[in-house]
């Protein structure tokens, strides 16, 4: 049958304007983020960023845990609808995704069974009753839909007067052999993971034999595809370093609230 699943774009506008907020809220500077994380040109590199341009997965990463912020609430989606042709009877994709169907058109949307009905983040839809459309529904209705991420430790850890840093860093071997592994679970071949993704057989074989890294685009696709947070598709290793405690994100939020009621 013919599917089309809710994948989503970044929206760059959209993330050069939170990533900006973000700075500003800490009164920071380009300069400034270097403490965050050493790479080359960085300085060139976050003002990329300030215009749009999305960061790899790890530099990514080190945003959300220096912002304090979840992935999947640090961006920003501009849902589409992505046609391919798929067996339901023969995936693990959940039958309570079903949107609904026209013609012989069927609509999936990611949906948080954990939860109770939101009917606003389903567009109104209810969540067990599959609607019969007489015209193709609104994918913008989903825009504000996001699994929640990683709610990062706020425990401090101290060495010598400074904070000890747990700088993320994605182990692309042990990603992809988790991504392919979820991809076998739900029974998604590698043509329709192709067509969900926006990529070319030759781009989907580097990431398999890890000659090519997942993007951040990728992971954020993949994870309304599979209806999973952002974070739980990758495998995270840890580099630690002790940096300045003005740079810690807890010490910098204690700073706004501080700031916040003076």
């Amino acid at each position: 049958m013919s599917v089309k699943f809710l994948v989503p774009e970044i929206d760059k506008k959209r993330w050069a304007a939170e990533f900006k907020k973000r700075i500003r809220s800490r009164k920071l500077k380009s300069t400034d983020l270097n403490n965050i994380g050493a790479e080359t040109n960085y300085e060139q590199k976050i003002n990329k960023y300030k215009n749009g341009a999305i960061p790899s997965i790890d530099i990514f990463l080190t945003f959300c845990r220096f912002f304090n912020l979840p992935p999947d609430s640090f961006l920003f989606a501009k849902p589409k609808w992505v046609e391919c042709d798929i067996d339901f009877g023969d995936t693990g994709i959940s039958l309570k995704r079903w949107l609904g169907w026209l013609g012989d058109v069927f609509y999936v949307i990611p949906f948080n069974e954990n939860k109770n009905e939101d009917k606003k983040s389903r567009g109104g839809v209810s969540t067990y009753k599959v609607t019969l459309f007489d015209k193709e529904p609104s994918s913008s209705k989903f825009s504000t839909f996001h699994l929640s991420g990683t709610e990062y430790d706020l425990k401090e850890s101290v060495k010598g007067g400074k904070i000890i840093y747990r700088f993320p860093h994605v182990n692309n071997e042990r990603t992809s052999k988790k991504i392919f592994s979820l991809l076998k679970k739900y029974k998604l071949s590698n043509k329709q993971i192709q067509a969900l993704l926006g990529l070319s057989r030759q781009s989907l074989t580097n990431r398999k034999r890890e000659i090519q890294s997942w993007t951040t685009q990728d992971i954020y696709k993949l994870s309304w595809v599979l209806n999973m947070p952002f974070e739980s598709l990758i495998v995270i290793d840890y580099r630690e370093e002790t940096r300045e405690a003005l740079f810690d994100p807890i010490v910098f939020l204690r700073e706004c609230l501080r700031d916040a009621y003076r």
